[in-house]
Parts: structure tokens; sequence; C-alpha cells
């Protein structure tokens, strides 16, 4: 079977040591204080609850509080340059060894993940009409990304939602035909147990705040995708 390869972008492609995803928590939380009047307190129990709910804490705010989605995500992907992750030297260097289709599969929006990669030197792997004119000298050269399904694409419906595995199972059969075997790597379990169900190989990322996993729940568990053998992506 041919294998194809579905990367998680947060806390996947970068350590989740980084601030990052700290820099935007704190953007949520401050665009539920500003615009929707809650404490500091409350803002903050209510975006981690309801991104355990509904798999994203805009889902959430727009079930409850008909919060406008692009409004929201402009506003919380306004984090400053310096939490951007950096160039990561091994992932480089994993990237270049992949031989395998691969693609992004994030519930972030697709500016933000361009904006990410750009970040970390990988701007010359985005698909045709992302890249930018001018290439970095300290641009990584290696295989070209396929494409990044994003929240759009999945019609706001993020992981862990099924739907949004079916989309894109489907979109990846329709390009690469019927006989193929998906590979997953995500940070979260939940979005793993999805993934599963549709019958794709799961890798599990795990955070550094994770306990130790025993035990056969995923077909594969690491700290970094580069302790993943890039072609047998075992």
């Amino acid at each position: 079977m041919k294998k194809i390869l579905l990367l998680d972008y947060d806390h996947t492609l970068y350590p989740s040591t980084l601030t990052t995803l700290k820099a935007v928590d704190d953007r949520i939380n401050l665009y539920i204080r500003t615009f929707l009047g809650f404490s500091e307190a409350e803002a903050d129990e209510a975006r981690t609850r309801l991104w355990d709910k509904y798999g994203t804490t805009l889902k959430g705010l727009e079930e409850l509080h008909g919060v406008d989605r692009e409004h929201y995500c402009d506003f919380i992907h306004a984090i400053e340059e310096h939490h951007l992750p950096p160039p990561d030297p091994r992932l480089h260097e994993w990237l270049a060894r992949m031989p395998h289709p691969f693609y992004i599969f994030t519930n972030a929006r697709m500016d933000w993940a361009v904006r990410g990669l750009k970040a970390m030197g990988l701007g010359t792997i985005l698909p045709q009409g992302m890249e930018t004119a001018a290439r970095a000298a300290t641009d990584f050269l290696g295989p070209r990304l396929e494409g990044i399904f994003d929240i759009a694409f999945m019609d706001w419906e993020g992981k862990p939602n099924r739907q949004a595995y079916a989309k894109v199972d489907a979109h990846l059969r329709e390009r690469h035909g019927p006989d193929i075997r998906v590979h997953f790597a995500d940070d979260r379990q939940d979005n793993l147990e999805s993934a599963r169900e549709r019958g794709w190989s799961t890798i599990w990322i795990a955070p550094h705040t994770a306990p130790k996993v025993v035990g056969d729940e995923f077909d594969r568990v690491a700290s970094s995708l580069t302790d993943i053998d890039p072609e047998s992506l075992a």
C-alpha cells in the first residue's frame, strides 16, 4: 500500500515546550474578556472547557455566543514574531528523507500554518501559490508539502469531529487512489482516537507534560517526529 503521512501542525511539527500555543491561549483569553465581558478566571475556564467539549474553543464560542470565526482567528493569531517556532535542523533533515506524500491536517486556519512554516524556514515546501516570492537563503530545500487541510477545508468542523476525517480521507483517496495507508501524527489523543476509528495508523507525539504511556493504544508513541523513521514510519 502507498503510504500517506498526515501531520498536525501545533505541538507536532514543533515542540510543546515552546511558547507558541501559550501565546495563542493568552490571545484567546483576551478575546473572551474583551468581546464577551468575562473575567480573567472565567475566560481561562471557558477556553479549556469549550476546547474539551467541542474540539476547538472557537466552535463552542460560535455555538454559545455567536462569535464571528474570521474575526476570532484574526485576533488570536496576532501573536508577536518571537513566539513563532524557529527553524529546527533535525526536522529539516527528517523531512528531507521523507519519501512519502505528506500533508498538514490542522484545526487552525490556513494562514496560521503558513506563517508558522515560514518562520521555521520551511517556506519552500509549501504547495504552489503559498510560498514566498523571494526565498531566504536559509530556507529548507526538500520535498514539497502536498497540501494543508485547515479548519476552513473541514467546513469549520475540526478534529476530533469524525466529519473532518471523512472529508480528508475522501480527498486523499480521490487524489492517490483507494490503495493507500494513512499515517497520522498528532499531539492530542482524542484526535488520534478518531483517526484510529477510520483505520488510519496513529502516531502520538506526546507533549512534554504527558505521562509515560504503557501499552499499545496507538501504533507509535514518540516525543518528536524525528524519533520516527521517515521511510517506514515505524
